[in-house]
C-alpha cells in the first residue's frame, strides 16, 4: 500500500552554485523506475521541506491510482 513508510525524501548537496541542495523521493524496498526530485535550494532544510511536500502529493496520487486499479480488476 502507498502509505507504508517505504518511500522517503533524500536530500543532498551538489556542486551547483549558488543553490546546491536538491531532494529526491526514494524507496527502501527496491529502486524506483524513475527519478523524482528537484534542485536549486539554498539550504538543506528548504530542500527537505519541498521534498516532503512533493512526497505527500506523490503518496496521495499513488493511493488514488492503486484504488483505480483495484476497482478495474474487480470488474
Amino acid at each position: 500500500m502507498a502509505t507504508k513508510p517505504d518511500y522517503h525524501v533524500f536530500t543532498f548537496r551538489t556542486d551547483e552554485r549558488p543553490f546546491p541542495w536538491r531532494w529526491e523521493i526514494r524507496r527502501h524496498s527496491k529502486p524506483m523506475g524513475v527519478k523524482l526530485g528537484s534542485g536549486g535550494y539554498q539550504s538543506q532544510s528548504a530542500a527537505e521541506f519541498a521534498g516532503k511536500n512533493a512526497l505527500e502529493r506523490f503518496l496521495v496520487e499513488l493511493a488514488q491510482e492503486e484504488r483505480r486499479e483495484r476497482k478495474i480488476s474487480l470488474l
